[in-house]
């Protein structure tokens, strides 16, 4: 018999105890604070204390439990410790999607406890193996720095613990926005559901429990996966596996009764695969089985009888074959006379940009359910009504006999705005006539889900002597995957955003999205504009240095302002606080520099500083659907206000934003309003939650309904046990493809992209070691035009987050295949900053308001990652002296470019030759069969 106890419980288990603490906990004590993200002791998720040890709870077996004391986040209730750590994660605003939370606040408890006053390199060593996708760790530090000295008794400044960050907001242009009283708008109040996040009391849709969804029994689904990357499958034999222990049923493409294809913008994946494969996320069937455990062991008594097929692996093989998801240009001006002028100076430039994880912490999850008739679906999703949509085609029934209820996402990031388990999901749900949950595992999430794009891209660039942009000439290259997903879209917005923020008479871009048998390519914080920015930032730099120009001065030089015209010709007028951005920025980065005068080189370290600017839009804009908000409010009998909006919060801080717009509109405490989102049965239907479009979109809404709620409640005052309505749809004002001026012309309509803009130019101060190639980031400035902040909290935890997967973008975080199978399987391999990686920040926020959002706020959560990519690429270039083309710069690509002196990137005219080239060589001679 093992004995141990479990947050001072006694606890008895038999000596043939195989499974891990991990399991033992979630499965067999329905304890779900702790949780799984990746099954491999590598990213913290699970952490436990063990005899007041850190423990990692997915590695740890059961029967090495005796005589231990293990303590997990449930105890936080009769632990004090714990309570002073969770408040002070939420103080200093430290939770955002809260997967990881529960794990970073017993490894702070670990820390604590063994040093009461850590030094920072001391809090980086106890957060080694925690890791967090959504924060860029900042606030976490200061979390533990602050639980620190109130454990000791000290009642600290919070501020003083900001040793990472600074934060100074700039008022621009003003613009006729409601007044705000700061009761609400402007502080940096708790996170709505920051009490459950630190206490793993929020329910992800894996820790969901047959009785949390009303049912009696929930069965677990494991695919059948593609054989390989591309295959022709002659003949499946699933006997062995339908006798396996606990299969209910093997799920196929004959279970599906209507529309066997997913996605939610361009549904071409199969839901179950027949004939063929083309790519390693195919899957031919769902073994159905009483425990996830039992599926898994089923899967592999499958027998797959098939032949591999020819493949396209390369962006210039599929080029070749013209293998086009799409392949589409447009001009503007004329660029082939601006090259004919005699003062033009020119530049080329051609980048190789690898793709990249998400690696949201939570691994995506999704349970089917029939009830009473009604399908019902808990989808970890970013896109309810349009995953409704799609179902009704696969079901083939009516959309209002289809439920989605969106389960709290641990991090989006854009992965989970397509689809992937829920089609599966609902259709075993009907062919066993029981509830069906998938859960992938860490290595099945990397084949199976989206990445962003992996690109080349040759741009040439001309401007006068005195920097003056004259043209932009250039093609992009996306490698796809098999299917379109996201592809037409980000590779449209990248075009459009090929040119950055800035003024350029003539452009030519052309777009080509390659379809082949690699990973799927898909919507990823910034959709399609990181990859434009790298390489029109990088040739702004080059630029500038052949002009003999500040980079800064040839930004001012060349930014869009109210009144100029955009590269897809939109007149762009208010809410324009480009220029502010790149003066701030250069005002802070110019005073940074002095810090760090005098100390380099050391040794075999040298400096190097980088900037960049960028823009992004704030919704989806370019006539794909209306941008659009909606909300009901409930003012019931005690008091309290019920907020039912339509939006997804996925850690971005939506449902608390939400709740201060309605909070100063309607005069109310926050603790009086609490919100219902994500469930298509309750909220009114708007479009999906992408394009930082929610506090913009979501927001007016809700302010418009609290308007309409309050001119009710002036005209006749509520009594107690009154209940008292408002509902509010927003829809923004048309947006139009790129050129379609006669559509705007016909609708009587502004000519527009986008509802909005966002703005910022960031600088990063990097340190390199030319021995070993590793580069260090120090330091970032960022200065951003936000509209106005609703909670600074928020806005800085989003950018810190947003930088730091810019800068893993920027330097490690590279996710390459060969021959269509993933180099990297485990998460530690995916090269995610960690603590230690934290860089300072000083951040700069631009209240510039834009007239059409709440109080003025626009949309932070995606463009941070814009700028800050090339900003860093940039200073290492500047560091070393060699300009690098190979995205991200690797140590073993800086180490390459400083001892080669260069770091080139053939075009793709020079590939596709070689390409020929080599298949001349490889072609048998006449009369050789």
């Amino acid at each position: 018999m093992i004995r141990f106890t479990l947050n001072g419980i006694q606890i008895e288990v038999q000596d043939g105890e195989s499974r891990t603490l991990l399991e033992f906990l979630r499965g067999v004590k329905c304890m779900k604070g702790t949780k799984e993200a990746c099954g491999t002791g590598h990213c913290g998720a699970c952490s436990v204390l063990m005899d007041g040890r850190l423990t990692r709870s997915c590695v740890t077996l059961v029967r090495r439990l005796d005589g231990k004391a293990v303590e997990t986040i449930e105890n936080a209730p009769n632990d004090t410790m714990l309570q002073v750590i969770q408040h002070s994660f939420l103080d200093v605003g430290a939770v955002q999607c809260g997967f990881c939370t529960p794990g970073m606040v017993m490894a702070t408890k670990a820390l604590l406890l063994h040093h009461p006053a850590p030094t920072e390199p001391e809090i980086c060593d106890g957060l080694k193996n925690n890791y967090c996708r959504c924060t860029g760790y900042v606030k976490i530090i200061e979390a533990i720095k602050l639980a620190a000295a109130r454990l000791r008794g000290e009642d600290p400044d919070i501020d003083s613990f900001r040793s990472h960050e600074s934060t100074v907001i700039v008022v621009g242009e003003d613009q006729v926005v409601p007044p705000i009283t700061g009761s609400a708008v402007g502080r940096s109040v708790w996170d709505v559901d920051g009490m459950d996040k630190t206490g793993g009391k929020l329910k992800f849709c894996d820790d969901l429990t047959a009785e949390d969804i009303g049912a009696d029994t929930l069965l677990h689904g494991a695919f059948v996966w593609a054989p390989a990357p591309h295959a022709k499958i002659n003949a499946v034999d699933y006997s062995a596996a339908e006798q396996a222990e606990g299969v209910v049923r093997i799920v196929t493409a004959a279970d599906v009764p209507g529309m066997n294809k997913i996605g939610t913008w361009a549904p071409e994946q199969p839901v179950f695969c027949t004939d063929e494969v083309r790519f390693l996320g195919d899957h031919l069937a769902l073994v159905v089985a009483d425990t996830a455990a039992h599926a898994r062991a089923a899967v592999k008594l499958v027998k797959i009888d098939y032949e591999e097929l020819p493949g396209i692996y390369t962006m210039a093989d599929g080029y070749r074959k013209n293998s086009f998801i799409v392949h589409t240009g447009r001009v503007s001006g004329d660029v082939e006379q601006a090259k004919q002028r005699t003062d033009i100076v020119k530049l080329n430039v051609s980048k190789d940009i690898e793709p990249q994880e998400h690696a949201c912490m939570e691994p995506v999850s999704a349970i089917g359910m029939v009830q009473d008739g009604k399908t019902i679906l808990y989808s970890c999703t970013q896109a309810p009504f349009e995953i409704r949509s799609m179902l009704a085609k696969i079901l083939d029934k009516p959309e209002e006999d289809i439920r989605v209820i969106v389960t709290p996402l641990g991090g989006g990031f854009g992965k989970k705005c397509d689809s992937f388990l829920e089609a599966p999901a609902v259709v075993a749900a009907h062919a066993c006539g029981k509830p069906v949950k998938i859960t992938l595992t860490r290595k099945e999430d990397l084949i199976l889900t989206t990445k962003r794009h992996g690109y080349h891209t040759d741009y040439e660039i001309g401007f006068t002597p005195d920097g003056k942009f004259q043209y932009l000439d250039c093609r992009m290259f996306s490698d796809g995957g098999p299917y379109e997903c996201e592809s037409y879209g980000t590779l449209m917005t990248g075009a459009l955003m090929s040119g950055g923020p800035y003024i350029i008479p003539n452009v030519k871009v052309e777009g080509s999205a390659i379809r082949n048998n690699n990973l799927q390519g898909g919507a990823f914080r910034g959709y399609g504009i990181n990859q434009a920015a790298i390489s029109i930032e990088t040739a702004m730099d080059m630029m500038a240095e052949k002009l003999g120009i500040d980079p800064f001065e040839l930004r001012r030089r060349n930014a869009v302002y109210p009144g100029a015209t955009s590269v897809g010709g939109e007149v762009l007028k208010y809410s324009m606080g480009m220029m502010d951005t790149i003066n701030q920025c250069e005002k802070s980065l110019q005073k940074a520099l002095k810090e760090y005068e005098g100390q380099y080189p050391k040794g075999s370290k040298v400096l190097g500083w980088g900037m960049a600017s960028g823009f992004k839009n704030v919704g989806v804009g370019k006539g794909i659907f209306t941008d659009d908000g909606a909300c009901r409010l409930i003012l019931q009998g005690d008091g309290r206000l019920h907020m039912i909006v339509s939006g997804t919060d996925m850690g971005q801080g939506f449902r608390t934003a939400m709740t201060q717009i309605a909070a100063e509109t309607l005069g109310m405490d926050i603790a009086d309003i609490y919100v219902t989102n994500g469930d298509t049965e309750l909220t009114i239907p708007t479009g999906e939650s992408v394009s930082e479009r929610q506090t913009l979109c979501g927001g007016r809404a809700v302010y418009e309904a609290c308007v309409k709620l309050k001119q009710d409640l002036d005209s006749r005052p509520w009594r107690p046990g009154e209940e008292r309505r408002a509902e509010y749809y927003y829809a923004s004002d048309p947006c139009f493809a790129i050129g379609d001026f006669e559509g705007a012309k016909q609708r009587g309509a502004k000519y527009r992209n986008f509802p909005a803009y966002a703005y910022a130019t960031q600088a990063a101060i990097v340190e390199v070691d030319k021995e070993t190639g590793e580069v260090r980031l120090l330091k970032i400035i960022a200065a951003h035009d936000i509209g106005r902040a609703i909670n600074p909290h928020i806005i800085e935890g989003q950018m810190h987050g947003s930088c730091s997967m810019g800068q893993g973008y920027a330097l490690t975080e590279g996710y390459p295949t060969k021959n269509g199978y993933p180099v990297k399987t485990l998460y530690r391999q995916l090269g995610l900053p960690r603590a230690e990686d934290t860089p300072d920040y000083e951040i700069i926020l631009i209240e510039d308001p834009e007239p059409q959002g709440p109080f003025g706020a626009k949309g932070i959560s995606e463009v941070a990652t814009v700028p800050v990519t090339p900003a860093i690429l940039n200073a290492v270039s500047r560091a070393i002296g060699v300009r690098i083309n190979k995205v991200p710069a690797s140590p073993e690509v800086v180490r390459e470019a400083i001892r080669t002196g260069k770091c080139e990137v053939p075009t793709m005219e020079q590939q596709l030759q070689a390409l020929e080239k080599d298949c001349e060589c490889h072609r048998p001679s006449d009369g050789v069969q």
